[in-house]
């Protein structure tokens, strides 16, 4: 009976199939990020447009401070404005609210991120007149037309930027995964490209 030799795979190529691997992986994760950022930035900008095309109406402000939404050492401070305005014969109130930023006590970066808050609470005072859009539909979904709060306003801007990076790392790592494939896939017919040589 002839001795069966089984085939041995050298470190280099082992090496370079699990390189393979992982740029497949990244290829496949930049892909399904580059999806998640297009569906996004879509669904934003359309809601921005929309936004957009609400009536303005300028309401003031009844009370406006900095609010701590949790305990400890750990606390978070956001903005909480209360608001009121007229639409026809309407009174109406409406609460805006800031992003979250931690507590001056805890360790962060960037260093002081809650001063921003700060001077805009102090900026508007009660009484101070904000110019809003407000939904036909319902007359207490606000929001702001410019004056954002710190780290408001809109994002569609901000979304192309990440979905151009997520896009341009998708495409740069395909055309490589494309480069470096190995020259047997390309020679046992699994190539879109025929190969005369």
């Amino acid at each position: 009976m002839p001795k069966m030799t089984t085939p041995t795979v050298s470190k280099t190529q082992m090496w370079l199939g699990l390189m393979r691997l992982g740029l497949m992986v990244l290829v496949v994760l930049l892909g399904l990020c580059t999806i998640f950022a297009l569906v996004v930035t879509a669904a934003e900008a359309w809601q921005e447009h929309v936004q957009a095309r609400w009536p303005e109406v300028t309401a003031r402000v009844d009370t406006c401070g900095l609010s701590r939404s949790s305990t400890g050492r750990r606390g978070r401070f956001h903005i909480r404005c209360r608001l009121s305005y007229a639409v026809g014969a309407e009174q109406n109130a409406a609460n805006l609210y800031s992003r979250y930023v931690p507590s001056p006590e805890v360790w962060q970066y960037p260093p002081n991120q809650i001063a921003p808050l700060e001077e805009w609470v102090d900026e508007h005072p009660s009484g101070t007149p904000i110019v809003l859009r407000y939904d036909p539909a319902n007359h207490t979904k606000v929001m702001l037309v410019a004056d954002y709060m710190p780290g408001g306003g809109p994002r569609t801007t901000n979304n192309v930027k990440l979905l151009e990076f997520f896009a341009g790392g998708f495409l740069v790592l395909l055309l490589f995964a494309r480069i470096t494939r190995p020259r047997s896939l390309l020679q046992n017919g699994y190539s879109s490209m025929p190969l005369n040589r």
